[in-house]
């Protein structure tokens, strides 16, 4: 049977009609550079994304947020890329601040993130639940 004519799963359709598709949207504050992040963050996402937050920056100590709520996937090849702009960022004084990732995001990242650079430090995350938080002790 030719391979066109073999039926797709839904997974590999959506992927397919949004496949290195991302909307990047930066809104600028004082020293606050809000980024909502809509579709599929891949490698060449992330090269667009520094692309456009960059000239956004105004010197030494901006706060970088990143809204992943309108995310729908992140390729674990672009991790190694996003905790590099995050260093490259603490050099200047910036921050690197994750909002309303997926848990699913989230387990991508923290999976390929083994430092925990960008999810693992509290004062890093304005989402508390990218902070894995330990377990209450049971009662003696």
């Amino acid at each position: 049977m030719p391979r066109e004519m073999a039926r797709q799963s839904v997974r590999q359709e959506a992927a397919g009609s949004h496949r290195n598709t991302l909307e990047v949207e930066v809104r600028q504050t004082d020293q606050t550079v809000r980024v909502t992040l809509s579709g599929i963050l891949d490698r060449q996402g992330v090269g667009k994304l520094i692309s456009r937050v960059t000239p956004a920056l105004r010197g030494r100590g901006d706060r970088i947020i990143l809204d992943g709520s309108r995310l729908t996937h992140l390729d674990y090849r672009a991790t190694g890329q996003l905790v590099a702009w995050n260093r490259r960022l603490r050099l200047f004084g910036h921050q690197l601040m994750l909002l309303q990732w997926s848990s699913y995001l989230k387990a991508i990242l923290l999976m390929e993130d083994w430092d925990g650079e960008l999810a693992g430090r509290p004062s890093a995350a304005l989402d508390q639940d990218l902070v894995p938080r330990s377990r209450p002790e049971a009662m003696p």
